[in-house]
This record gives structure tokens, C-alpha cells and sequence, in this order.
């Protein structure tokens, strides 16, 4: 048996039982039905005699005024459920060889429906996906500068999922907004550190020993906004569907982001009497935990360059002046 035979057993047999999960919901639905209108026939029964001036005459009409409703409902429901059974059967997807096998309506089928229908949308104003950035980081300030910091352990990650919405028929203008993971480490350079002796004061001092490593990361979750501005191409389909694309296009983007730090540690690495010492010291720095900055970025299709400038101090007033600087790529 082949790759392609088996799927095809596969889907088939998958395709079967979501076919004799709808008969089951069908057998349900009437006997639901059926159990209401007994129900409501042995109430109408019991209105003669009851009720004054209610004849016979009158619960008969009533009861077949109510049977003929509960007719229609299971009538009804089953033609939609005999529609589903029968699209089910026909329903195909693409083997990768074009050929064809049946799909199922799984969970996984039911996604990528919905994202079909939302296709089948004559106009579709917001989008959404993930980014992703890598990039130099370094710390700027009172005497501080990029040239305080080595270049091989100075870096940027972040990983967010974003939303984009046109403000303008043409879609040249758009907002996005989402949410963002962003790590953000450093390391000084001519054997200096961050130190935590007063948890109070953070400063920079020279180490009175060598080490292979001495990198402080941050750790923050952050809402990024932009307004976006570029070149479309209008596209119009026979079916009245109207899209407009930029994968080809210049973009520009303009913003900022605001956020909360999630963590901060400080990890070292260094030889101490012939053993290899690995020390980490997490959240025992006066850092400001909210942060706040400004963000842009230029590019074509789905690769950008980004620059980001923090404007929050990293510590709070006392301690060592700074703010985050970052420049790299993101996919988006």
C-alpha cells in the first residue's frame, strides 16, 4: 500500500464515523423533538375541562397546530443534516500529487474552513501572524555607550503575534498592535560588571578577577503599536472578492511599545582555584518595572530592519543611567 492509498484509508475511515456521528445527532434531535411534543399534547389534554369554554373541538386544532410545528422543526433540521452527510461525502483536499482523497471534518478541517471563509470575504480589512526579531543591543547613558559593551554577547530576541488593520480604502495606511515576548541581554567589556552589593545601588564596577562571562539579561512582556504606511497593488477577483497586496512593497512603520519587566538576572561564568564556577543572580536589582520605549522600521515584504530606543530607565534614580538601544531584522 502506498503513502497515498493509506491516507486515503485514513480520511476515509475518519470521514465515516463523522457520518454516523451526524445520524446519531439526527435520531437525537427528533427524539428531543418528539419527547416535547408528547409533552405539550398532554398539556393541551389537560386543558379540557380546565379551562372554561375549552372544547374538544378547540384541543384538536391546537394539537395538530403544535404537531405540524414539530413536524416542520425535525423536518427541518434533518434536510440540514442530510446536507452536511452529503457534503461530507464529496468534501476533497489536494494529496500534493493532484490527486484527490476525502477530507473528514475534524477539528483541523474545521480551521482551515473557517480561514476559507474568511477568503470568500469580499473585503478583508485586518491580519494577523506572528514575529519574529534578532538583533545588537546595548545600553546607552551616562557614560555609557555602545563601545562599553562586548559585541558577542550583546543581544536582542523578541517573539510576539500582532494584529494589522487598514484605515484607508486603499490599505497604504494601517495600525498594528499586538503582544510581544522580549529579551534583551548585555555585557561590558575591559572585565566590568553590574554589581549587587547594595540591592538598592546597582553600579558598575571592575572585577577583581577574570571571568568568561558576566552577561545581565531582561526579560519583559510589551504591547507593540504602529502605524504603517505602504505602497498596495489592487487586485479584483470574479467573484467580486477585492484584495490589496504589498508582499512587493516598501513598508514603513512608526510606534512604540509599552510593557512590564518580567525578570532580571545576572549570570557568571569563571574559573575560581582550576573549577569552572557558574553563579546566577536573579531579581536582586532595583530595575523599574514598567518599560516603555519607541520603535520603527523599514523594509519590503516580510523582512523589515527595526530600530528600538528605550526611554525608561533600566534602575531606578540613584543607580546606574541607562536605557536599552536595539537594532536588527524581524519577520512580520
Amino acid at each position: 500500500m502506498t503513502v497515498t492509498d493509506k491516507s486515503a484509508q485514513d480520511w476515509g475511515n475518519k470521514i465515516d464515523k463523522e457520518i454516523k456521528a451526524l445520524e446519531q445527532e439526527k435520531q437525537l434531535y427528533e427524539s428531543n423533538q418528539r419527547t416535547a411534543l408528547a409533552e405539550q399534547i398532554e398539556e393541551i389534554n389537560s386543558r379540557v375541562g380546565k379551562w372554561k369554554n375549552y372544547t374538544e373541538a378547540m384541543a384538536q386544532k391546537d394539537k395538530e397546530t403544535v404537531a405540524a410545528f414539530y413536524a416542520e422543526k425535525i423536518s427541518r433540521h434533518n434536510e440540514m443534516i442530510d446536507s452536511q452527510i452529503e457534503f461530507a461525502k464529496v468534501k476533497q483536499f489536494s494529496n500534493g500529487e493532484g490527486s484527490a482523497v476525502v477530507a473528514d471534518f475534524s477539528d483541523g478541517v474545521n480551521i482551515s474552513i473557517k480561514k476559507r471563509n474568511k477568503q470568500l470575504e469580499k473585503n478583508v480589512y485586518t491580519n494577523s501572524g506572528f514575529t519574529l526579531g534578532f538583533g545588537y543591543n546595548y545600553i546607552d547613558g551616562e557614560n555609557l555607550g555602545i563601545d562599553d559593551f562586548s559585541y558577542g554577547n550583546n543581544n536582542y530576541f523578541s517573539l510576539g503575534y500582532n494584529w494589522v488593520t487598514a484605515l484607508n480604502k486603499s490599505q497604504t495606511l494601517r495600525f498594528k498592535y499586538g503582544l510581544e515576548y522580549q529579551t534583551q541581554g548585555t555585557e561590558l567589556n575591559g572585565n566590568r560588571a553590574f554589581t549587587i552589593s547594595d540591592p538598592n545601588n546597582t553600579q558598575i564596577e571592575r572585577l577583581n578577577f577574570d571571568f568568561d562571562k558576566a552577561k545581565f539579561r531582561q526579560d519583559q512582556l510589551v504591547v507593540p503599536v504602529h502605524f504603517e504606511f505602504s505602497g498596495t497593488d489592487r487586485k479584483e477577483y470574479e467573484d467580486g472578492r477585492v484584495r490589496y497586496l504589498d508582499y512587493d512593497k516598501f513598508k514603513f512603520g512608526i510606534g512604540g511599545y509599552a510593557g512590564f519587566n518580567l525578570s532580571s538576572r545576572l549570570k557568571y561564568k569563571y574559573e575560581l582555584g582550576g573549577e569552572d564556577i557558574k553563579q546566577t543572580n536573579v531579581n536582586a536589582f532595583d530595575n523599574n518595572a514598567f518599560v516603555y520605549g519607541l520603535d520603527a522600521y523599514f523594509g519590503k515584504g516580510d523582512l523589515v530592519l527595526f530600530g528600538r530606543m528605550g526611554l525608561n530607565d533600566i534602575f531606578k534614580s540613584g543607580s546606574v543611567d541607562g536605557q536599552y538601544v536595539a537594532f536588527g531584522i524581524r519577520f512580520q
